[in-house]
């Protein structure tokens, strides 16, 4: 057996073209030249570490002292000793030596190879390049890898648990990319979290939640391990959406105790009440209030606890009473900041009251159905009534706010998401239409699957998809009953699904 090929051997990766050459240990620092890109190349073990010093050699050279004689100056970097041979500071005479290159003996520039300093520099701008091309290239797997990861993740606890073989599969694939136990079971927890946060958002998109999505959403944190924990605003976001499903099944309970501080009549029953400031909706040729655009301006009456019965509302101040019938109520809409009462009949009244709150929040809802008469949903409203600008500027007007009282119909009763867009070309269907597009929505009672289905087309008569079930089952009914019904492209989510706009 050749006595070579025990050695022990090294890899050395080309600086220049990054081909592995393997090499013995006897030729550690040797010149080379790279067989692929045929740069002349210095052997070096840099696949584990850096190369650097190894390539890097330093100088020393002698020059005349007055009085003192000759005198040794050093040690300069090697980028020093060839600029200073380069600019004569060091003739070609002048005895120089290098503990690297000439092992530490007086040499004479003129017989000294200066082009072996040069190619080491090379090498070693071109080794750097490549650690930071390699440094890029392992991040940018990193990031792949940890994504992989979290795709896989999500995929095995999409069913609502991970088995043990993904538990498996998940734990092989990250000792295989190095990424640490500890981060796995990290993303697990943050991936089971997002997927809970993901179900209740949808849960809660269509204004509606039910008993059945509640239990859904509980036990699907219960196998995910998963505390379920929400936010302040979430909880009357869950509040609102429940009490839209009870009132719409029929199933309303009226939460506040006792009786209204004023006779109600036998038939009449309480059904909400909230503290508010009252307003009313007058029209004035001089500047007087809140202007609302136009000659509309928004007078302060009182305020108090509004009292909300199956007949009336009214308010009891600590020195006035206010109140009107819900048969003069024309249109309810909810803002952020209170409740509009558009009347046929009377000034149209707005109740001040903080929308973040559950008492208002119930209060308005409830207010919604029972003047309406018709489904309602538990969107939290994001528009404003009174202007920002209205207490700064006496003068200002707002056109939106007077065409909301004049009831322009620029609004949507409700807004729904298409389900089912995935079938067929849908999609491409999906991606031509452009907010304000017309919409036609029609009843499938003879669906096999759903008779409630209300189907989806564009003006052309593709199917976009369907309302999704739950929506459907309440909806259908009042869309046979209201054959007039328009509907018309809302928006677009931000994954892309459409959003239908109804109006009544």
């Amino acid at each position: 057996m050749d006595p070579s090929m025990t050695e022990e051997m090294l890899v050395f990766i080309c600086s220049y073209c990054e081909k592995p050459i393997r090499y013995q240990a006897a030729q550690q620092g040797r010149r080379g030249k790279c067989p692929k890109c045929e740069k002349p190349v210095v052997l070096v073990d840099n696949k584990s570490k850096v190369a650097d010093d190894a390539l890097s050699s330093s100088w020393f050279y002698q020059r005349m002292r007055l009085l003192r004689g000759r005198e040794d100056v050093g040690p300069i970097s090697d980028l020093e000793f060839l600029e200073m041979v380069k600019k004569g500071h060091i003739a070609a005479g002048d005895e120089v030596k290098s503990p690297e290159l000439t092992k530490g003996k007086w040499v004479e520039v003129s017989k000294l190879k200066l082009a072996v300093v040069s190619e080491r520099i090379n090498q070693r701008d071109a080794e750097r390049k490549r650690r930071t091309n390699a440094q890029i290239r392992q991040q940018k797997a990193d990031q792949e890898n940890r994504a992989k990861l979290k795709r896989g993740i999500r995929s095995a606890i999409e069913s609502g648990r991970i088995s043990s073989q993904h538990r498996q599969a998940i734990e092989n694939f990250a000792l295989a990319a190095g990424i640490p136990e500890d981060e796995v079971q990290e993303t697990i927890a943050s991936q089971s979290k997002q997927l809970i946060r993901e179900v209740f958002e949808e849960a809660l998109e269509d204004g509606i939640l039910e008993p059945r999505e509640e239990q859904q959403l509980s036990q699907l944190a219960i196998s995910l391990g998963v505390e379920l924990e929400f936010a302040k605003e979430d909880e009357l976001r869950i509040s609102v959406c429940r009490l839209a499903y009870e009132l719409d099944s029929g199933n309303f309970v009226p939460q506040d105790s006792g009786s209204a501080p004023f006779k109600m009549g036998a038939k009449e029953e309480l059904l909400a009440q909230s503290k508010v400031h009252w307003h009313e909706v007058v029209t004035l040729k001089r500047p007087a209030g809140i202007p609302l655009g136009g000659d509309n301006y928004l007078k302060e009456i009182g305020s108090g606890v509004a009292y909300l019965t199956t007949k009336q509302v009214s308010m009891v101040g600590a020195l006035q009473s206010k109140k009107f019938t819900l048969s003069s109520v024309q249109r309810v809409t909810r803002y952020t900041d209170g409740v509009l009462f558009n009347r046929s009949s009377g000034k149209s009244v707005f109740v001040k009251m903080p929308m973040d709150s559950e008492a208002p929040a119930r209060f308005a809802l409830i207010a919604e159905h029972a003047c309406s008469g018709e489904p309602v949903l538990g969107v939290m409203p994001s528009a404003a009534f009174i202007p920002k600008t209205a207490t700064v500027d006496a003068g200002a007007t707002a056109p939106n706010q007077s065409q909301r009282i004049q009831q322009s119909g620029t609004d949507p009763r409700y807004t729904f998401r298409v389900v089912g867009d995935f079938v067929g070309n849908r999609e491409s269907y999906i991606r031509k239409l452009r907010p304000g597009d017309p919409i036609v929505l029609v009843r499938e009672p003879t669906n096999e699957h759903d008779p409630h289905a209300v189907a989806v087309y564009d003006s052309t008569q593709h199917q976009l998809g369907y309302l999704k079930r739950d929506v459907a089952y309440w909806f259908s009914p009042l869309l046979g009953r209201k054959p007039e019904t328009t509907a018309q492209v809302h928006c677009f989510s931000s994954e892309g699904s459409l959003i239908v706009g109804v109006y009544l």
